[in-house]
């Protein structure tokens, strides 16, 4: 009988520890699933976001500049915009140490989109005129001081579109800017060139062709060569190159003012065997 009381009573004891074990362990469902331990190494940092590539932006349209020569007198025009600043179209018969107010506002001009020298008395402007942003030839005989359309000329110009500057006019037809802020087109005989996003372009078997001239701010056509202002590591200002016959492969140094921004509105024009420089208020002429 002591064996059977002993036996029933490590049953009952053996029993008490399977239920002490199962309320401090209970059985987890499909629904609980346990817990995954975690282990942080360090601090975690968020991937950075790329950076936008930036982007060249061109200056305000009524800040372009032109400039051209003719026979010793230099002409110059700052755009204006329609709607807007007023154009203003200068003469000078002292290599720039002076100059004479001749924009032709009685004409209801409103921006100047291309400015050329003809003659010592004689020039030739494409602007828009009057409130309807129309673009118009004018030409003056008399040093500027009397204006005349021309719709002759104005069908054979070239010159951006006033209103959309991703349209160049090519005199034969219209054909689409290389980017869609073209700026400071130069032409002369079957050579055009322009900048657009900071980058010079000339007109080459229908297409418009990159210049290797880096952060081109103006350019200028004199004869059959391309002439492209532009910042250079070899110079604290404003460099100058010369595509011999508008070749890309043909670069020439041709030379250097210092000190001047590049970013601010800059044009060139061939001048008395060099070329002229115009920022700011200053004028320069670089000789090779």
């Amino acid at each position: 009988m002591a064996i059977v009381a002993v036996v029933a009573l490590g049953a009952v004891v053996g029993a008490l520890a399977v239920m002490a074990y199962q309320r401090a362990n209970p059985a987890r469902t499909e629904s609980t699933p346990a817990p995954v331990p975690t282990f942080t190494l360090g601090v975690q940092t968020a991937t950075p976001s790329p950076s936008p590539t930036p982007t060249a932006v061109a200056g305000p349209r009524e800040t372009e500049r032109f400039l051209s020569a003719s026979g010793g007198t230099l002409w110059r025009a700052t755009a204006g915009a329609c709607g807007g600043e007023q154009p203003l179209i200068e003469r000078s018969n002292d290599a720039g140490r002076s100059w004479t107010d001749v924009t032709p506002l009685y004409r209801g001009i409103t921006q100047v989109s291309s400015l050329d020298g003809l003659a010592v008395d004689a020039v030739e402007a494409v602007g828009t005129i009057g409130a309807p942003c129309a673009p118009q030839a004018l030409r003056s005989y008399t040093n500027g001081r009397f204006w005349e359309p021309y719709a002759d000329v104005l069908a054979a110009s070239r010159f951006v579109d006033p209103v959309d500057a991703s349209l160049v006019h090519l005199g034969a037809g219209t054909v689409d800017a290389p980017c869609s802020s073209a700026r400071g087109l130069r032409a002369l005989s079957n050579v055009v060139a322009l900048v657009c996003d900071r980058v010079a372009f000339v007109r080459a078997n229908d297409a418009w062709v990159p210049l290797p001239a880096p952060d081109a701010a103006a350019v200028a056509v004199t004869g059959v060569d391309v002439v492209v202002a532009h910042a250079s590591d070899g110079c604290s200002g404003l460099a100058l190159t010369r595509f011999l016959g508008a070749d890309t492969t043909k670069a020439q140094a041709a030379g250097c003012v210092e000190g001047l921004d590049t970013s601010q509105p800059i044009a060139i024009s061939g001048f008395d065997g060099g070329v002229a420089v115009w920022s700011g208020a200053s004028l320069s002429n670089v000789t090779p």
